[in-house]
């Protein structure tokens, strides 16, 4: 019974879990999730061919295992593109590679080293004056309002001018880069039409255009940035860094460094005012904020799976898998799961352990923007409850990302109730 085409086929839970399972529908995701766990250590997923695990120590064993698990898969597209996208991009000389987040020892080691030393928690705490006075600047612009959609009004736009501090860039639209980052997401880890797909590969060319230039520039005229660092450290040897890989290395920063903080801000601010006795809390005690980021990003992350390929015969949750399997670990199950959280479905701030979560991953590829990341949703708390600690929801009827791997709502209406 360990064979997986028997296992799907037979009228077992996981045949269920696999018939039920919506890839793009992060509505009513948790409690699918929380019906399956015990039973359904891992099913296939027949609309996009993968097998989803859904228990926390498959998922920390995985993760971290290079030797039996590649992540070159990471960042492929859930469908692969048409000749015409590719031929497309070719022509566009797109020539981004996997340096990062989907690649493997040793290249990963090698590129990491390089990233690490302007990517760590001593760097980005030198921006946070600067964030926090971003934070107030869009604050003040929200005041005198009676509600405002904190997606459009701070949310989507802070995360993005973050990045650009760390890149250098003072003229670039937000907006622009946002646009782009969207559209990249909804290429690989959506479910796009082909007429989609060539639009957006032109766009795609075009974000690619503007790295390349962005790059160049800080080759001729460093700055006291991240490309001009990378730079330095290269020093002319292709065998610590090529040029490709820099430029492949801001183009991920211009995609990871925002949009996994914007949905995180939208789904964490979403259950404070969901639970208005935890938003009370920080109002008044505003050093819970950062266990409250920790919390939110565990009940609900903004990366809610994320893909790994065997590279050899597995059995996982019973099940043999042959090497070239792909897998969609769910983070979402993962960190939700009893095994490791008491009442998992409690969103409680005040968590020993939340920040026990798995939402940057685990291990090697342990998410690089991590410390930047909980930086800037601290401050977005502890700015938001000082400034409108009366805050409520305005509606609750959420519309979140339709992509396999990323969900934040789209919209956050709240009511500010300045003059309460």
């Amino acid at each position: 019974m360990n064979d997986p085409a028997n296992r799907a086929a037979s009228g077992c839970p996981m045949s269920a879990a696999s018939r039920q399972f919506e890839p793009f529908e992060h509505r009513g995701m948790y409690d699918f999730l929380a019906s399956i766990r015990e039973d359904v250590p891992i099913f296939h997923a027949e609309q996009i061919d993968y097998w989803v695990v859904t228990q926390r120590d498959d998922i920390e064993a995985i993760m971290p295992d290079s030797e039996r698990f590649s992540a070159a898969i990471a960042t492929q597209p859930i469908f692969p593109w048409p000749e015409t996208v590719g031929a497309l991009l070719k022509d566009r000389d797109f020539t981004n590679e996997a340096v990062q987040v989907a690649c493997d020892p040793p290249r990963h080691t090698r590129v990491k080293g390089s990233a690490t030393k302007f990517l760590n928690i001593r760097q980005f705490m030198g921006y946070e004056d600067r964030l926090r006075d971003l934070v107030r600047g869009y604050i003040e612009k929200m005041k005198g309002q009676e509600t405002v959609d904190l997606v459009e009004a701070i949310t989507y736009e802070f995360p993005a001018q973050v990045v650009f501090l760390l890149l250098g860039v003072t003229d670039f639209d937000p907006r622009k880069i946002k646009a782009w980052g969207d559209l990249r997401l909804h290429m690989i880890w959506g479910n796009p039409d082909e007429h989609d797909l060539v639009q957006g590969a032109s766009d795609l060319a075009d974000f690619w255009d503007y790295t390349v230039e962005l790059v160049k520039a800080r080759k001729h005229a460093p700055q006291d940035d991240y490309p001009s660092l990378l730079f330095e450290i290269r020093d002319g040897d292709d065998e610590i860094l090529t040029e490709n890989e820099i430029r492949s290395l801001v183009f991920g920063l211009l995609l990871a460094g925002h949009e996994t903080t914007t949905n995180a801000a939208g789904n964490i601010i979403l259950e404070l005012m969901r639970h208005p006795d935890q938003w009370k809390a920080i109002v008044e005690d505003p050093g819970l904020a950062k266990n409250a980021v920790e919390e939110g990003l565990r009940y609900a992350s903004s990366v809610v799976a994320w893909r790994r390929q065997t590279k050899e015969p597995v059995t996982i949750g019973g099940v043999d898998l042959p090497a070239g399997a792909n897998l969609l670990l769910s983070l979402a199950s993962a960190n939700r799961d009893p095994a490791k959280f008491d009442a998992p479905d409690t969103f409680d701030i005040t968590r020993s352990n939340a920040r026990e979560h798995m939402a940057f991953g685990k291990g090697l590829h342990h998410c690089l923007g991590a410390p930047l990341a909980r930086l800037e949703l601290r401050i977005l708390l502890e700015e938001l409850s000082a400034a409108f600690p009366r805050m409520e929801l305005a509606e609750d009827n959420m519309v979140f990302t339709r992509t396999l791997s990323f969900r934040g709502p789209s919209r956050l209406p709240v009511r500010l109730n300045e003059d309460r």
